[in-house]
Order: structure tokens, then C-alpha cells, then sequence
């Protein structure tokens, strides 16, 4: 018997992104005969490729995400997410070879209409063919930064297969992590050169390819290009940052009705989530309107960041389950990173508590910028606390749920993920200038994305109030803050050289070998091949243990 090909064309139903009539029947109908001569077979053939990059969005978000230090899960789970959490990897785990099996399908998808439509044969091809060049650009990019080293760290590790046919039995061995981001640059520049019109956002645009690049050259450190990318994004007239009082409200908004997003991956209420959002991502941060588990909370170190500034309006994305508004709690962390919290008693425009038999005023300590933090005596010293009523727990985690991934359209878990921003193009344009030595410029970036947080002009940074941080360390707890549970922090600690610090209470602690300081030359930074290609897969070879 011939060996299973890793990439399965199968059938599947053609979702109608927009109202328009189009042909419901599977798109492995449509022959290569089809494709070159019938435009409306390859839109059909690329409306189902969108519909398809739905399904795949959720492990894309797991495998970014959950390994990064804004979560923090509060019990053990039998899903191999909490594999990818810990950073104890299996190489059996589903969620890794969703994520591969989908990425490839995508690709194949895209691969039929490149290899089938004729460039120049007229602007409705070619934007269709720009549009197929996006999206594998962007399989290939999410694979080598997931099963691949970063860039920086040596172009010649091995990256992922490129798969740039549509031939199921074609079966190619790993590229290199510099030839898979060449092949990336390469398609998504002559995607960007093809593109004839101006979709809304829920479709691969020009800009979106530029969006990509300038985060593919920021990754590859190439920072003169990161900035040129971004600059044509922004000085692109399409998109404009959605204004303060609705940042929190950023989940909610429709894509199309969103001025700040590039590019999303479209979800339609009452068509894509049944029972209001059970099993999706945002419910398993949240239990909203009766529906989601409400399990993995917004990590210590987020909180303390962004509780600086009550102003700052991205404290929206973050609900506090509180149970008794009457009972006011400090929350602090012990020294064996579990949680701890003493009742406070609100006194004027602070609190008091008891400590040892003496009542005690909890200490107010203001930054150099005037951000805020609290600290009170415990059994094991000073501490810093965070302030809240009485919160619901679960296994003695207070209950901080994310709803950043929550609530499009009024339905609880309803959500439509960002691959693209405009406040992503202001933060790698700053990371960099700041590598650039522009420090006056990286700051005068981060502080667009900060006064549009809402935080007061007091707050903003200057190179005089700093505090002992460099700009490149501004930088990086901005693009924390301002691009938590949209898949960017994993890779903005490691591809910096960075350690991931996850000393803060969560189930990444349990165990006999917890990691809670993941190095940037740690093979567990990397997910192992699925286990299942490498027995189908001739030539493939697994990441190191």
C-alpha cells in the first residue's frame, strides 16, 4: 500500500463569506480544467479555503498563545493543551497535529488555484491568485515559528516542509527555517504586487500582505524593512486605531465594522458556534451568559502591568468573578507562588487590614511615570497585592477571566481572531527603532498605543522617567499589554533572546519537572513533528528531545 499522504484534500461545504450566491458543492469537484478556466470556480475554490481557516484558528491560538506568561491555567486537563502550556510536549498530542494537518490542507487549497489560474489573464484572477499567495505565506509562517527555531537563531535549523503543489502523494522533507521564511517573503511580496481591489477585512488584502511582512522582517531582524512594512500599513488610509472608549469593547465589533483590523478570520453568530460558544477559545477563558469553562485566567504579571493605570481601558478585557461585593480582598503571592489574600477594610481613599494583631494601612507606591501599586505586610514579608472584592476560586486560582477572545455581536464566546492590527504595525515599527538605537522614536510609538489605552499624559514615557528600563524593554511590555491572547508573546520573548519567567501561580507548576524559566535555546520552545507523520512521512525527522 502506498504511504498516507500527510495533506488530506478532502470535501468539504463552501461557507459563503459574503451574502453572495455562490456554488455549494465541494471544491475536490472542481478539476484543475475548471480552475483555469472559470473564475467563479476558483473564488469557490478560495471562499472554502477561508472557511476552512476557521477550523484552524483554534489550535493556531493555542500553540501561540498558552505558552506565553499571560495565562495562567488553574487546574490539569486530559487536552494536550496543557501539554503545550507546561512545555512538556508529547509527540502524540492532537492539538500540534491538528494544527499540522490543517495548515497543509489550507496550503494544498491554495496550491490548487495557484498552480490553475493564469496570471494576467485578468484582475479578477489575479486578485484571487494574490489571495491564495496570502494565505500560504501565512501556513508556512505559523508552521516554522511553531515546529521551527527562531529565525535569529541559526537560518540553517530545520524549519517545516514547503508544500507549494496541490499533488496529495507529494511528500517534501523539511526546508530550512531561512527557506521557509524566503519562501514567505517571496509569496507574500507577489501577493502584494497582484492584488487588482479592496475587500473588506475578512479577506486577504494588500495590506494585510504588507502587515505580514513587516512582521516576518521584524522576526528575521531585517528592522529597516520591519519599518517600511509597517509605514505603508499606516500611512495606508485604510485603517485607523479604534478610539479609546471602544479599545474595550475591540472583541466585540464585527471585523468589518472594526477600523483597526487587517485581517480576520471571520465567525458568524448563530452559524459558527452552537450552545452560545461552548468549546472555543474564548470559553475556556470565561464563563459569559452561562456558557465556557472560565479556566485559564490572565497571569499575575499581566495583571500587576496593566492595574498600573486604572485608566488604562485594556483592563476591560479582564472580568474579576466577584462573588461578594461587600468583602474587599489583597491578593498576593507566596513564596511557593500559590496564591494568598487578607481582607482589607476600605478607609477613606485606602484600606486598612490587621497583621499580627495590629491594623496596618495597605501602602500606596507610585513609579516614576505615576503608575500605581499596592503592598501590605504578610507571614512572609512585604508583598505586593492586587485589590479586588471577594472573588470566585477555583482550586484556590481567584477567578480573573480574559474576554478578549468573548462577546462578538452579543454572543458570549462569539469571536473573529485577529491575524492583523494597526496597533501591531505602531509596536513593530518601535521594537524596530529601538534596535535601531531611534529611542526617540520608539517611545514617541509605544506612547501612541498608550495614550490611545487611555493612560494620562503623566503616564506616557520619556527617556528622564524610564526607571531603569531600557526602551527595548518599553517595547516589550507594551506589545504584551497591548497584544495579549492574540498569539504574539511566545515569540516576542524567544526570538529577543529572552527568558519566558512564569514564576507566578498556575498548573504549569505542577509536577516533578515544572519549567518556570523557559530559555530561548530550550528544546521545549519547539513543538515535536506529530508522531503520526513521521510513520507516513518518508524522510521526516523529529525535533530534539
Amino acid at each position: 500500500m502506498k504511504k498516507l499522504s500527510y495533506i488530506f484534500i478532502i470535501s468539504l461545504g463552501i461557507f459563503a463569506i459574503t451574502s453572495c450566491d455562490i456554488d455549494k458543492s465541494p471544491y475536490d469537484s472542481i478539476t484543475s480544467d475548471d480552475l483555469a478556466q472559470s473564475e467563479t470556480s476558483a473564488m469557490n475554490v478560495t471562499l472554502g479555503t477561508y472557511s476552512r481557516m476557521k477550523a484552524w484558528t483554534e489550535n493556531w491560538h493555542r500553540l501561540f498563545e498558552y505558552p506565553g506568561d499571560n495565562v495562567a491555567l488553574s487546574g490539569t486537563t486530559s487536552d494536550p493543551l496543557f501539554f503545550t502550556y507546561n512545555y512538556q510536549r508529547i509527540p502524540n498530542g492532537s492539538r500540534a497535529a491538528g494544527f499540522w494537518r490543517s495548515s497543509y490542507q489550507i496550503a494544498v487549497s491554495a496550491n490548487q488555484v495557484i498552480g490553475n489560474v493564469v496570471e494576467g489573464s485578468s484582475e479578477s484572477n489575479d486578485q484571487i491568485l494574490a489571495e491564495n499567495y496570502y494565505i500560504r505565506a501565512l501556513m508556512h509562517f505559523t508552521m516554522v515559528n511553531i515546529f521551527g527555531r527562531p529565525y535569529n537563531q541559526g537560518v540553517n535549523n530545520p524549519g517545516v516542509p514547503l508544500k507549494l503543489d496541490a499533488e496529495p502523494l507529494n511528500h517534501p522533507t523539511r526546508s530550512s527555517v531561512g527557506e521557509v521564511y524566503d519562501q514567505v517573503e517571496a509569496d507574500l511580496l507577489k501577493a502584494a504586487a497582484l492584488f487588482t481591489e479592496s475587500k473588506s477585512n475578512v479577506f486577504a488584502s494588500k495590506e494585510a500582505a504588507w502587515a505580514l511582512l513587516s512582521r516576518l522582517y521584524l522576526y528575521k531582524e531585517d528592522n529597516q524593512k520591519a519599518i517600511e512594512y509597517a509605514d505603508l500599513v499606516l500611512n495606508s488610509g485604510r485603517f485607523s486605531l479604534v478610539p479609546t472608549q471602544t479599545l474595550g469593547d475591540y472583541p466585540k465589533l464585527s471585523p468589518e465594522s472594526n477600523t483597526e483590523t487587517i485581517f480576520a478570520v471571520k465567525f458568524v453568530r448563530d452559524v459558527d458556534y452552537e450552545s452560545n460558544g461552548w468549546y472555543t477559545i474564548g470559553s475556556l477563558y470565561a464563563n459569559l451568559q452561562g456558557a465556557g469553562w472560565g479556566e485559564l485566567y490572565a497571569s499575575r504579571p499581566y495583571l500587576e502591568l496593566v492595574r498600573e493605570f486604572p485608566e488604562d481601558q485594556r483592563n476591560n478585557f479582564i472580568l474579576p468573578f466577584v462573588v461578594n461585593e461587600d468583602i474587599t480582598w489583597g491578593f498576593y503571592v507566596r513564596d511557593n507562588l500559590n496564591y494568598g489574600w487578607t481582607p482589607l477594610t476600605p478607609v477613606g481613599d485606602g484600606f486598612e487590614y490587621t497583621h499580627n494583631g495590629t491594623t496596618k494601612t495597605v501602602e500606596t507606591s507610585l513609579n516614576e511615570r505615576g503608575g500605581i501599586s499596592y503592598y501590605m505586610d504578610t507571614d512572609e514579608g512585604r508583598k505586593r497585592i492586587l485589590i479586588d472584592k471577594q472573588l470566585d476560586l477555583r482550586n484556590n486560582f481567584p477567578k480573573y477571566f480574559i474576554t478578549k477572545c468573548s462577546g462578538q455581536d452579543d454572543q458570549a464566546h462569539l469571536w473573529s481572531p485577529v491575524v492583523s492590527r494597526l496597533a501591531e504595525m505602531y509596536l513593530n515599527k518601535a521594537e524596530a527603532a529601538a534596535k535601531l538605537g531611534q529611542n526617540a522614536e520608539a517611545l514617541e510609538l509605544v506612547n501612541v498605543i498608550r495614550s490611545r489605552a487611555g493612560i494620562p499624559a503623566n503616564g506616557l514615557y520619556t527617556m528622564a522617567n524610564l526607571g531603569g528600563k531600557s526602551v527595548m524593554d518599553v517595547v516589550m511590555e507594551e506589545r504584551m499589554l497591548e497584544l495579549a491572547w492574540e498569539g504574539h508573546r511566545k515569540m516576542d520573548v524567544f526570538r529577543n533572546g529572552k527568558t519566558m519567567d512564569r514564576r507566578y501561580p498556575g498548573t504549569h507548576l505542577v509536577g516533578n519537572n515544572p519549567k518556570t524559566m523557559i530559555q530561548p535555546n530550550d528544546n521545549a520552545i519547539i513543538e515535536f513533528i506529530p508522531e503520526a507523520q513521521l510513520l507516513v512521512h518518508e524522510g521526516l525527522t523529529q525535533n530534539p528531545s
